[in-house]
């Protein structure tokens, strides 16, 4: 029997599919991105109405602009429900996630290019929902 190599071309095809998806999901978010600015301080709320992950806990996602080699720690604070924290790039590839303790979630990241990033905040577990404090600070 002859075997046959497969298509590179194929698993190329895939790989721009699996991208334009994640560039599609966040394009999708757009109308539910919060801008915030580095030094700001944020309240909110993860209730009925957010956007829903795979696992169907809600979540917020937040949009800021940053510049390579810029420090900076992001903190998420609440009494409520149990804090997950994502950072993403621009193109919507996770870089660093906390579930944090004690109502407390963190990440500290030097940004490795210039451009936009995305700090979702979520529940660790599927039914959190309440207020939250999120803050992006230089460090």
């Amino acid at each position: 029997m002859e075997r046959v190599a497969p298509d590179d071309r194929s698993h190329r095809r895939r790989w721009i599919v699996v991208l334009g998806f994640a560039v599609v999901a966040l394009a999708a978010d757009a109308r539910t991105q919060t801008p915030i600015q580095i030094g700001q301080t944020v309240e909110g709320a993860l209730e009925e109405g957010d956007r829903k992950m795979a696992d169907g806990s809600y979540y917020d996602l937040y949009v800021f602009r940053g510049n390579r080699g810029q420090r900076i720690v992001i903190h998420l604070r609440s009494r409520e429900f149990h804090p997950y924290l994502t950072l993403m790039d621009e193109n919507g590839v996770e870089m660093l996630s906390d579930s944090g303790e004690h109502g407390h979630a963190q990440l500290r990241c030097t940004l490795p290019r210039s451009g936009r990033y995305f700090i979702r905040v979520n529940s660790v577990r599927r039914e959190g929902r309440g207020r939250y404090q999120l803050q992006l600070l230089e460090q």
